[in-house]
């Protein structure tokens, strides 16, 4: 590998009510998980200080030179202005932490992912689990066994993996 696989990335896919995060260094996968960031009790105020807590703890944890975003498609900004600020929030601290802060739609991320394939949630999933990270697949199970109109909970976990190796991979070119 090259020089540049000591760069750390964290990624960071949000969600009102969950978090998909996923840090490398190099091409390799040290940390993924999904972090509750609202439960039904709080408010937007405090989605967002919590919010800081989760994120400023993880560069705490993991020193990133580059923290990727998943962007917020313009329907999900009027759905929820939420997310917005979200998405705000989490680049203005990258910002004032002096990381390199880049962000990339969600068809982006996933044309660049699954290549030829139709680029859905689950077909990133799947091309993650099977051509990237093989010790993911069991979270892909669980996704693909619910129901069309179940929440896929794992989704938010693959999309940040999915936003971390675009990202990896744009800063080589």
């Amino acid at each position: 590998m090259e020089d540049k696989k000591s760069e750390t990335i964290l990624a960071i896919n949000p969600g009102t009510r969950h978090l998909g995060l996923a840090v490398f260094e190099g091409t390799d996968l040290i940390f993924t998980t999904i972090k509750a960031v609202k439960d039904k009790r709080m408010g937007d105020k405090e989605v967002l200080e919590k919010l800081d807590r989760i994120v400023l703890t993880l560069i705490d944890d993991f020193a990133p030179e580059i923290l990727a975003i998943e962007e917020p498609l313009p329907i999900q900004i009027q759905k929820s202005p939420l997310l917005n600020q979200m998405f705000n929030r989490i680049t203005a601290v990258g910002k004032r932490e002096a990381i390199e802060v880049k962000s990339y739609a969600p068809p982006v991320i996933r044309k660049f992912i699954c290549q030829h394939e139709k680029p859905t949630k689950m077909q990133t999933a799947l091309v993650i689990a099977t051509k990237y990270y093989p010790w993911l697949y069991r979270y892909y199970e669980k996704d693909l066994k619910k129901k069309w109109w179940e929440e896929k909970y794992w989704v938010a976990l693959f999309d940040a993996v999915a936003l971390g190796l675009t990202a990896l991979t744009a800063g080589r070119r």
